[in-house]
Formats: C-alpha cells, structure tokens, sequence
C-alpha cells in the first residue's frame, strides 16, 4: 500500500493490524541517517529490485545516479534515489530521515518493537550510529522498543561495543540471517551445520533472524532450518540460558505464515500484514488451531525429484519433513540404498 520504509508504509501497516516494524537504515555523506535498503546502486541485488525482482507492491527503488549513499549528501541523495511502479513512473515517495520517522511513529502503543536493519558496514560509524538513534530514542522514551540489526559479523560486533560504551544492553543487537538473491541449496539438508541459536548464545544476540532463500529446494530446507531452530531455542531455555525468539522473514504467503504459526516462530517479518494480523486473531480467539497429519511415502529412489527436490514439501507448502531415513527398495537390498520420507502437516484447522 506504500513504497517500502516511508510512511505511508508504516502507516499502512499500522491500519493492517501489524504490531512491530522492520526499517532499512543508510548513512548519507555528511551523517544522515535515512531509511533506504538499497544504499550501493551497482550491488547485484539493488539491480535485481530496482527491475521488480523481490519486490512487492507498487514501489521498486530506482537510480539516477551510481554513486554510493556515503558518497553524496542527503539532499542529492532525496533528488537521485527515487522510487518508481513497474512502467517506471515516479511515485513522488519523500525518503525520510530516521528521525523524521521516529518523531512520527516510534511512540505508537501499537508498535511493540523496532527492528533498524542497518545497510552499513563501516565499523567506524558505529558509534554514532548508536548515539543517533538511542539519543532520539530516550528523548521519545522508546528505547525498550528498538532492536538492531545487521549481516554483517563485524558490524554486529561493534555496534554491541558501542551500545556498552552508553550502558546499554549489547542483546538489543542481532545478526540477520540468510537472504533472497544469492544463496542456494544443493541437496537435502545442505544447511546441517548452521545453527542460529548457538551463535546468538555465544555472541549475545537477542534474536535469531532467519530469511527465506531462494532456490530449488529452498522452502524445503528452510523448514528444516526452522524446525531444528525452534528445537534449539526450546533446548536452551530448558537448560537455563536466555529465551533466544525465533524470527522468520520475508513470509508472504499464507499457507506458509500458517505453517510457520504451527512450527512455533514467535515472529514474522511480512509484506502482508493484514493477512498475518487475521490469522494471529482468529488463532488468538481460539476460532482456528494448529493441526497435525503425518503420512509415511513408500520407499523412493535416491534419484526421485521427492528426494532430491522439495522432498514432502512437494505435497503442498504445510508439509515438511518429519525425518529421513534409508530403506530397502527391495527384499533383497540389504544395503537399505532407497530413502523414506516421513512427512508431516501442520495447518490452522477449525477450533472446538
């Protein structure tokens, strides 16, 4: 309903029903911070959405100019970055600056968190970073509210470093993980090793942020990804250690927001707000509930699309694998050389 980080956005999403907010922050030359995603114009991926590629609604961002945000002031900036519809016809969006925003939205009781995904990479900038936004922060008495982000390991670090240099907790920072333009499965739990919660336990991240990738088999493997995660989370707060919350993102369509509810997310990073926003009050009126069915597939060859592709999630996107294991194909294959998928559904079913 509006071109993405501006306020028509926010205000959109308020009306929706959405009770937290994701913002992407670039620096401009002379310091200021405004809400942009995209601040390098020759990035593959700033390219590949400013053509429409994950994008959604009526807003890409567009570039009348090379030039990286932190080589041209702010002014220049509201001039050469613009957004456009798909026939490219300016949509006249004003950029805002973080403060700007935050003077408008930051103290909205329906906002319960603030998400600032920091589009910058420059350690040196973090502590002004932290003093901007936390100064603005106290003065509207907000500060419970913001979290920061970034995917970059270094940049985590130092905004950590620079949030204990005002005594304030380094857990508002967090690592976001995986992406929507770069990374690739091959294979059945190529993703085995990666372990979100044991790096937000070691590194003092107060979130878990895990992003939907794209590829042949990538709604397979982040099911995976997210089951084991929740796993984790639960397994550590029954040891002792911090509530790690698991966040999913960018979730658009409903079957798999419903199945992500089921699997135990306590968040969704999405474009459809009030879809998500229905679902949580029908769920939270006890009007729908989560349901399970699992079914065992026969025995399959390891060349089976099944196999090698989107594995149970082939039946329809609410279905994941429940486990893996090797079976016979034939009486006689006593080298169990065939694989058997057990396959489980988790949906929103009609309450008692």
């Amino acid at each position: 309903m509006g071109c993405e980080n501006t306020a028509a956005a926010t205000t959109a999403g308020l009306a929706a029903g959405m009770n937290a907010v994701e913002l992407d922050v670039s620096v401009s030359q002379d310091n200021v911070v405004f809400l942009w995603n995209d601040p390098v114009p020759l990035d593959p991926s700033a390219q590949a959405r400013s053509q429409g590629l994950f994008v959604t609604g009526m807003c890409r961002p567009v570039f009348r100019t090379l030039l990286d945000s932190r080589s041209m002031v702010f002014s220049l900036i509201r001039q050469t970055y613009r957004y456009a519809n798909e026939s490219g016809a300016d949509q006249e969006a004003v950029i805002p600056t973080l403060h700007e925003w935050m003077d408008d939205f930051a103290d909205n009781i329906d906002l319960e968190m603030i998400i600032l995904d920091l589009k910058i990479a420059q350690v040196d900038l973090a502590d002004f970073l932290v003093d901007h936004i936390f100064n603005k922060a106290y003065q509207l008495g907000v500060a419970g509210k913001l979290r920061l982000v970034s995917s970059d390991y270094s940049m985590a670090g130092a905004l950590q470093s620079a949030l204990a240099r005002i005594d304030e907790d380094i857990g508002l920072v967090s690592r976001v993980f995986g992406g929507t333009t770069a990374t690739v499965h091959i294979g059945y739990d190529s993703t085995e090793n990666f372990d979100a919660i044991s790096e937000a336990k070691k590194e003092c991240y107060s979130m878990a942020n895990l992003g939907q990738t794209v590829s042949s088999n990538g709604w397979r493997e982040y099911q995976n990804i997210i089951v084991k995660m929740v796993a984790a989370r639960d397994a550590e707060e029954a040891e002792g250690g911090n509530y790690i919350p698991v966040i999913g993102w960018r979730i658009n369509s409903v079957e798999k927001m419903a199945w992500m509810m089921c699997s135990g997310v306590d968040g969704l990073y999405t474009d459809e707000v009030g879809s998500l926003a229905a679902l949580r009050q029908r769920r939270d009126s006890g009007a729908i509930k989560c349901c399970n069915e699992d079914r065992v597939l026969p025995c399959l060859t390891r060349v089976d699309p099944r196999v090698l592709g989107q594995g149970c999630s082939s039946m329809g996107l609410s279905w994941y694998d429940l486990e893996v294991t090797q079976c016979p194909l034939l009486d006689i294959d006593f080298l169990y050389s065939g694989t058997k998928l057990t396959c489980r559904q988790s949906k929103f079913c009609q309450g008692p």
